[in-house]
């Protein structure tokens, strides 16, 4: 599976979906997602496997007519960026989980580690859907398949890590194929170099104007400080939080790498002048369904997600995913 523009915005779509139902049980999300899938993919989407969870972590395993795969990992759900900022699990890194050979010296953050963990002992129980683990289902699939894994914000950086873990441990796939959507960063320069060379198909979207996908490199965290000229400013509080950060990761002797592979989107502030709230505008901002509108997907089948959503240009009122 290449990675092309339609490739790209099939797996936001998948993301953005994973997002529904945050309030649900897994067999309304199943349900939920699979009308969500019917109204905005083509070619027979459904869920083949899951809606699974442990702790707030979500995953889903999606096929197609076509008899593609896709693995979606949720992202993690927050109110406040200075807490995700300020996330002392990056101040430790660890080494894979997992065994991969290709991956020598790669090092992630015990964050993700700690999330790792909680998608391995997931269990699919929904009823209509696969189950078991995540690993015995994927080792179970027929016919050499295309797997594609996604996610959007701190799912995306999980999807790089699960996609070395598929590479390793899958012998009955044709081809693993990362694409994320502002993600952060999830291990050091070993990691990301290993990354690089074998998934040279891999591709990272990311928001000009977000602040998710600046985690955790130091130059990212630094260029928080001044991300909205003639906008919301990052102020004392998130100036303390990327200090902080910055000031554990040089005391831990600690460097984070993106994957060379990027994509830049052209984002648009919702708020300009110093009126609007910097808090709203990063909310605003890394959403996933403004994702898909900037690989281009319509409005109207942006829409058919939250009806309420709308681009800056249009004001309209939003709600998280």
């Amino acid at each position: 599976m290449a990675s092309t523009p339609s490739t790209a915005q099939l797996a936001i779509t998948l993301s953005a979906i994973s997002y529904l139902g945050q309030l649900n049980t897994n067999p309304e999300r199943f349900t939920l997602m699979n009308q969500a899938m019917a109204a905005t993919v083509q070619n027979g989407w459904g869920i083949v496997w899951g809606p699974a969870t442990q702790g707030e972590d979500l995953v889903y395993v999606a096929s197609n007519n076509a008899g593609q795969y896709a693995v979606v990992v949720r992202g993690t759900l927050f109110d406040r960026i200075e807490d995700v900022i300020q996330d002392k699990n990056v101040a430790t890194q660890e080494a894979l989980p997992f065994t991969a050979s290709s991956f020598s010296g790669a090092q992630v953050s015990k964050g993700v580690v700690q999330v790792w963990t909680n998608i391995d002992n997931m269990v699919s129980s929904v009823p209509g859907s696969g189950t078991g683990s995540l690993l015995s289902f994927l080792q179970g699939l027929s016919g050499s398949p295309s797997l594609l894994v996604t996610g959007h914000s701190l799912g995306g950086q999980m999807a790089t890590v699960l996609a070395a873990w598929f590479q390793s441990a899958l012998s009955n796939v044709s081809g693993v194929l990362p694409i994320t959507f502002a993600a952060p960063t999830a291990g050091n320069t070993a990691f990301a170099s290993a990354f690089d060379t074998v998934f040279a198909s891999a591709m990272r979207y990311f928001n000009a104007l977000d602040v998710v996908p600046r985690l955790w490199t130091t130059d990212g965290l630094e260029s928080i400080k001044s991300l909205y000229p003639g906008g919301p400013q990052c102020g004392l509080v998130c100036r303390t939080a990327v200090d902080r950060t910055l000031n554990a990761l040089q005391k831990a002797g600690l460097t984070y790498t993106q994957p060379s592979a990027n994509t830049s989107l052209p984002g648009q502030l919702y708020s300009t002048g110093w009126v609007g709230a910097f808090e709203s505008e990063v909310n605003d901002q890394h959403r996933a369904l403004y994702y898909m509108y900037l690989l281009g997907i319509p409005l109207t089948t942006i829409q058919q997600l939250n009806a309420k959503w709308a681009p800056p240009s249009q004001s309209g009122a939003l709600s998280v995913g």
